[in-house]
């Protein structure tokens, strides 16, 4: 059983001995552990009120308090939340996959987890150590916790005057268990190497075909996609000559079955963004209801179909 806490203690320690801490760097570190504690209380479902105190001295000491109608929940996000931001990662530098299909609550995988574990029922008795560590290890299935991490020791590490960063659980001011610290020369192991995603690759995506490019050149090509408007790159080579060649009739009820390929970039706002989409393979298209399929794609078909 873990004792009660309802307040989180982050030090940042100062090589010089100083307490101020420049206001642009502290408002910028602040933004983004808030937004990871809201992450964080998203994930879990929990409703809770994160209310700044007063700063401490000593280096300097930011402190905040958790507010809600359970102890219970406010123990386990304070303890869940000082083990991520102390806790060294052994995972790739890179998001994951599966980081990033886990974005959403309804993936099926992630609600089923968070049913099994009752979190909103749980006594005083049960939450422990071993609790801890299944929320920990489902909470960083979501990327934006960890992109958010991954942000505020980027921010630190630039700050040469920090040596040091501690993490400590609080009930009403009094200290809970032990200290965390995480040293300078371990800031980069929390810092992802890019915003860059894992290609996102589409099978059998369908495109409201806008406007082709009937022109030799690296032109794009425009359709609707997913309820927005794209510009995408025709790689299908085959289908853009017969495109160009006028051996397609082509009208404004064109709709292309393709592999759509997807590169994207986490924002400044955390927010995935298609940066560039590309048509690897038309596998068949269809004008005014009519379909066909293209040879390349009877081959893709035919590959596709499993074994009996």
């Amino acid at each position: 059983m873990l004792s009660r806490s309802n307040q989180l203690e982050v030090h940042y320690f100062f090589s010089d001995n100083s307490h101020g801490f420049d206001a642009l760097v502290r408002n910028e570190c602040e933004k983004e552990l808030l937004h990871l504690y809201h992450d964080v209380a998203k994930t879990l479902d929990f409703k809770l009120l994160v209310q700044s105190e007063p700063p401490k001295d000593g280096g300097f000491v930011e402190l905040w308090k958790f507010i809600g109608d359970n102890p219970n929940q406010i123990t386990l996000i304070v303890s869940a939340i000082v083990v991520i931001l102390s806790r060294i990662p052994v995972e790739n530098k890179k998001l994951t996959k599966l980081q990033i299909e886990n974005l959403e609550l309804d993936n099926e995988l992630k609600r089923k987890e968070l049913q099994e574990l009752k979190l909103k029922t749980k006594n005083e008795i049960e939450i422990d150590d071993e609790l801890i560590k299944k929320v920990v290890d489902l909470l960083i299935l979501n990327y934006k916790i960890i992109w958010r991490r991954s942000n505020f020791y980027r921010k630190v590490s630039q700050y040469k005057r920090i040596y040091k960063i501690s993490n400590h659980r609080l009930s009403d001011g009094k200290p809970i268990g032990n200290e965390r610290e995480v040293s300078r020369n371990e800031f980069y192991n929390f810092v992802l190497s890019s915003d860059d995603l894992p290609e996102n690759e589409i099978d059998e995506a369908n495109i409201d075909l806008i406007s082709p490019v009937l022109k030799s050149g690296n032109f794009h090509w425009k359709g609707f996609y997913n309820n927005e408007i794209i510009n995408f790159e025709m790689i299908d080579s085959a289908f853009k000559t017969m495109v160009q060649q006028g051996e397609i009739l082509l009208n404004n009820k064109v709709i292309l079955t393709t592999l759509l390929i997807q590169n994207r970039k986490i924002d400044e706002n955390g927010q995935i963004k298609t940066t560039k989409s590309s048509v690897t393979l038309v596998i068949k298209y269809s004008v005014n209801g009519v379909e066909h399929i293209t040879r390349d794609g009877e081959i893709y078909l035919r590959n596709k179909k499993p074994l009996s």
